[in-house]
């Protein structure tokens, strides 16, 4: 895997070949690395950090629990592995249910039926918590830990200030359709997350999936957000279904989505969350 390098401290890998975008934030005397993908490419992306600096990696920084940015965390088994308490809680909620044995092995199914092309990065999957959480922020050697939820309860950011550098996790999907259907995830609260951003003094921000970009990519995200829950809240005042509103074709042009589901359960996710808030 090749790490990028982003500002004076800040090296980051943002292809989307293997998982969520991944990176590095050298400080004074470790590596402190922020998600780390699946399995396979976890452990690529822990062997690529000797490449731009020989200091030993003592922390991995989560910002969100999906597969893609902790299942890789068994790669960096060796250092504080830290999270939001959300992230971790969700965590433990999944080792029980779909992450349980038995459940885990058929999620691994369904990759290798639906997207064959991914499966190899499952390889070798444990499941390894984080071992240290934190409510708000949590500080390490010129970086911070932001909790914002919004993307999922436990979603939190990293802040490089004296670079001028964010990890923004899956609160930025750059230039694509974000997932938006976690069974977590707060879209007042992902508002918000965006409105914060665009407060902090940050000049690159590196997205959970999609490239580098600026807080131009934040305010393009934001207006859609806010068009779209004015359209909905609308919508469901006016006695909508949720089929209507998931269908509505009055919601202003965006980005495509990727995969063609992420758009209709997105919706449909947030139509039930400001449906019972109605």
């Amino acid at each position: 895997m090749k790490l990028d390098k982003v500002s004076e401290r800040v090296y980051a890998n943002t292809e989307g070949l293997t998982g969520g975008n991944v990176g590095i934030v050298v400080m004074e005397d470790a590596v402190a690395a922020v998600d780390a993908q699946y399995p396979v490419s976890g452990a690529d992306f822990r062997r690529s950090i000797p490449s731009v600096t020989r200091k030993p990696v003592t922390h991995l920084l989560l910002t969100h629990y999906h597969g893609d940015h902790v299942f890789g965390a068994q790669a960096f088994e060796d250092c504080e592995i830290v999270a939001h308490r959300l992230l971790k809680a969700g965590m433990e909620e999944n080792l029980r249910t779909t992450w349980a044995p038995g459940s885990l092995e058929m999620m691994l199914e369904d990759v290798r039926r639906d997207r064959p092309e991914r499966a190899w990065l499952y390889e070798g999957l444990r499941i390894v918590l984080p071992t240290v959480t934190f409510d708000d922020r949590f500080t390490l050697d010129g970086v911070e830990m932001i909790h914002m939820g919004g993307h999922t309860a436990g979603s939190s950011v990293v802040h490089i200030p004296d670079d001028r550098v964010l990890f923004a996790g899956d609160l930025v999907f750059a230039e694509t359709f974000p997932w938006a259907g976690d069974p977590t995830a707060d879209p007042d609260a992902w508002i918000e997350a965006f409105k914060a951003i665009l407060a902090m003094d940050v000049e690159t921000i590196i997205p959970g999936h999609g490239p580098l970009c600026d807080k131009k990519e934040v305010e393009t995200q934001l207006r859609w957000f806010e068009a779209v829950r004015d359209e909905m809240k609308r919508l469901i005042a006016d006695g909508a279904s949720e089929e209507e509103a998931v269908n509505h074709d009055g919601y202003p042009d965006f980005y495509e989505s990727e995969r063609p589901e992420r758009r209709e359960n997105s919706l449909r996710h947030w139509f039930r969350f400001w449906f019972q808030r109605s």
